[in-house]
This record gives C-alpha cells, sequence and structure tokens, in this order.
C-alpha cells in the first residue's frame, strides 16, 4: 500500500493490497500495521519503517475511487500522489516483548525438532511441560506447535525455514520469522478476545501468506458452538490420530488449570532478565546444532 502511494507501478501483489485498501476505504475499515511495521523495522532499520509508515498514511487518507480502479486493474499506478505526513520517531526496532516470547517458543520448537529420538507426540507433549513448568502457556504458539509436530500437516511446511541447514544463521534466521508469524497470529487472537467482552468490533486478518491465513483459522477456533478442548480435539484431528488429538487437548486443558504456587514464583526471584536467558539458551542450542550423520 505504502509503495502503491509512492506512484509506483502496480504488479499483481499491488493491485491485490489497492484492493483491500478500497474495501477498507468504502466499508470505514480501520487498518492497524503495527507488527507489520515492527518486523521491517527489525530487518531493515527503524528509518526504513518510520518512512514506509508515512507513505501508509498516505495510502490510508487516499481517494476511494482510485483505490478501487487500481484494484480492478482499471490503473496502473495511483495517480493522485501525496506528500508523507511526519511521522513521530518511534523506536519501532525495539524487540517487542510479545515477539521475544514467540522467539523463546519457536527455537524450543526446533531443539525438540532436531531430537531425532522423540517422536511427533512426545514432542508436543514436551513442549506444553515446559511451557507449564519452565515458561508461559503462549496459546497461539503452542496452537502452531501443535499443527508443526503433526504427523500429517501441511500447514507445517516452511514454519521453521533451514531449520537443518549447514548455516546455522540461517537456522536461527528461521526461528525469528516463525516467531513473526506468531507475533501476527496472537496479536489477532488477542484483539479478538478482548473484543468478545462486551464490543462490537469485528477483526479481519490481511495477509497473503496463504500457510499464515490457514494457521490463522486454528489459533482463533473453527466451531465457536463446540467448548474450547472439545474444539481443539476436533480441529486437530485432521492432522493427528484421534486418539492423539484428544490426548492432546486434554493435557492443554490440565496445563491452563493448573495453579502455579509461590515455589514456582520463588525460582525466578532473582533473575530478572530471565526472558534474555531463555533467548540465550535458545540460540546456543540451535547455533551448536550439528547433523548427526
Amino acid at each position: 500500500m505504502a509503495q502503491a502511494a509512492k506512484g509506483q507501478s502496480l504488479d499483481k501483489h499491488g493491485r491485490n493490497a489497492a484492493a483491500i485498501l478500497a474495501f477498507a476505504l468504502c466499508l470505514d475499515i480501520q487498518i492497524e500495521p503495527s507488527i507489520a511495521f515492527h518486523e521491517m523495522a527489525f530487518n531493515e532499520g527503524n528509518q526504513a519503517a518510520l518512512d514506509e509508515l508515512g507513505w501508509f498514511r498516505v495510502a490510508d487518507k487516499g481517494n476511494p475511487h482510485e483505490w478501487v480502479a487500481a484494484g480492478l486493474g482499471q490503473l496502473d499506478r495511483i495517480p493522485t500522489v501525496g506528500t508523507p505526513p511526519a511521522v513521530e520517531q518511534l523506536d519501532l526496532a525495539k524487540p517487542l516483548k510479545r515477539w521475544r516470547r514467540n522467539y523463546i517458543v519457536a527455537m524450543k520448537m526446533g531443539e525438540l525438532e532436531l531430537n531425532e529420538k522423540l517422536n511427533a507426540i512426545q514432542k508436543v507433549t514436551a513442549l506444553m511441560e515446559w511451557m507449564r513448568d519452565d515458561f508461559i502457556l503462549a496459546g497461539p504458539a503452542a496452537i502452531l506447535a501443535f499443527l508443526y509436530f503433526a504427523p500429517n500437516s501441511p500447514p507445517r511446511k516452511r514454519l521453521l525455514k533451514s531449520l537443518k541447514s549447514n548455516d546455522r544463521q540461517e537456522a536461527l534466521a528461521g526461528a525469528r520469522n516463525a516467531a513473526w508469524d506468531i507475533t501476527y497470529l496472537s496479536d489477532f487472537a488477542r484483539r479478538i478476545n478482548e473484543g468478545s467482552e462486551g464490543q462490537q468490533t469485528r477483526y479481519i486478518f490481511a495477509t497473503f501468506d496463504k500457510r499464515l491465513r490457514d494457521l490463522a483459522r486454528f489459533v482463533i477456533g473453527e466451531d465457536e458452538e463446540m467448548g474450547v478442548d472439545e474444539n481443539l480435539a476436533k480441529s486437530f484431528e485432521r492432522w493427528w490420530p484421534t486418539k492423539d488429538a484428544q490426548r492432546i487437548a486434554d493435557l492443554w486443558a490440565s496445563c491452563v488449570k493448573r495453579s502455579r504456587f509461590p515455589d514456582w514464583w520463588a525460582q525466578y526471584k532473582d533473575r530478572p532478565d530471565y526472558v534474555g536467558e531463555l533467548i540465550t539458551r535458545g540460540e546456543a542450542v540451535l547455533l551448536n546444532w550439528k547433523r548427526s550423520d
């Protein structure tokens, strides 16, 4: 959208972006792009993200008729190019707390996947027990892990890219990328959960990443008529044997219900940067992995 607002020629991807914005403009739908700009700042630097944010705001205030025509392929570029407004000098490159937590989970998933001694159900069980005993119950991240470790799971493709690469920095980059995927979905789920408490707000998740769209359906649930546990088991029967799907749902339910006693909190009392410790450990595990053959 930002690139189109600059007057650049629109390819198929650009036309689709124009169509999404036209839809939003015509129906007075607010676009929340914050996670996208945090990811851009993380990868390309803060100033690049701030510059792009200014152009996105030009697009978001654009002429709906032009964006509709562009989305329908009647225009090959947006003719009215505005001037980016002043953008507050935010530190978009500062790591998000939510992303850091998801990065830890992504690295843990990678560590378990690299353990050839564990089968699929043992890997997902180990992840849940680790979340319960040593970390937090990160719901969207856990659901993605349920899919990732599933024995018949098309959505798992490319979730952890280059995990077994000889270049271990590529494996680490794959975990970071997966953490961003999880962050998009967890932010979406958070907004939906907050909006369900007496508010009349509807949220739409827009992405060109088909795999991410498929995963989003599992993160927010597929059938509102069923209870949470039954819903989870039913959703995953297509990827897991029925017995294992129910076992996963039961274990997750027991983890959620389990209270954390004072002794559990006491072990972290003198460790103010426990998240940093887990990141350091997770990175070391992935960087030091070597093929057994």
